[in-house]
């Protein structure tokens, strides 16, 4: 299979997977079992298969639903659009090993998943952190460094651990702490530090945009962290960044 075909292929599986992300953001949202067929959030009516197409079949229906005729969420096809971008990220990471490039676009999806769902719901379920707590295991038996992935998973750990026993679970919740340290097992101590130091640099960037934008105000209880974590564990991945952490051998 030429490089071409594999980008080509990871890039499909990567939006059929977010198609079936969305499936679970939903369901999860609403408590409602994996099983089924989908259907519209507002008729309730089912879906037929030529309107679950990734993407095309948004476009094609402008947007709406068939039946009823209301607006289909833009998360739907960006969530489809994110999961394939991060699956040819982890191709373009492991080129000459597709396998270890399918465990990565797993766990990234997994990561994405948890990233949209606490941006919305405020909330971090362990359905899409233990997959990379898995993935991280398999990688770490692959790559042979137990000793800085347990060292990785530790400083996460006592940071937000120790946060939340200061602050009884007000600064941070229980989710945050189990993605960070997932986090950390799969990247190491390296890439953990990175990820800590970059989550919050971009969260306080962030942050400051949505203040200057009014989108949010000082009187917010609480804002969501997993998907800053989620960003400093990409950039971790990436190597971006590493230069900061020259005292880490």
């Amino acid at each position: 299979m030429t490089d071409a075909t594999m980008f080509i292929f990871f890039g499909l599986l990567g939006l059929v997977i977010g198609s079936f992300g969305n499936v679970l953001l939903y369901r999860i949202q609403h408590g409602e079992s994996f099983g089924g067929r989908s259907h519209c959030p507002a008729c309730r009516k089912t879906i037929a298969w030529f309107d679950l197409i990734p993407v095309l079949s948004f476009l094609l229906l402008h947007g709406k639903c068939r039946h009823c005729l209301k607006k289909i969420s833009i998360q739907y096809p960006l969530v489809e659009l994110g999961s394939a971008m991060l699956f040819l990220i982890a191709l373009y990471l492991n080129l000459q090993k597709p396998g270890m490039a399918l465990l990565q676009a797993i766990a990234l999806e997994s990561l994405f998943l948890g990233a949209v769902y606490d941006a919305f719901h405020e909330e971090l379920p362990d359905l899409f952190t233990w997959p990379i707590v898995l993935i991280g295991g398999m990688l770490i038996g692959i790559r042979g460094d137990a000793i800085s992935s347990i060292q990785g998973a530790l400083v996460p750990l006592c940071w937000f651990g120790g946060q939340w026993l200061i602050s009884r679970g007000k600064i941070v919740g229980s989710g945050d702490i189990f993605l960070g340290t997932a986090l950390g097992w799969w990247l190491g101590l390296k890439g953990s530090l990175i990820m800590l130091f970059t989550s919050y640099v971009v969260g306080a960037a962030i942050i400051l945009l949505l203040l200057a934008l009014r989108i949010i105000s000082l009187k917010q209880k609480r804002i969501p962290f997993g998907p800053f974590l989620a960003i400093g564990g990409l950039i971790a991945l990436l190597g971006v960044g590493g230069n900061l952490m020259w005292f880490v051998r």
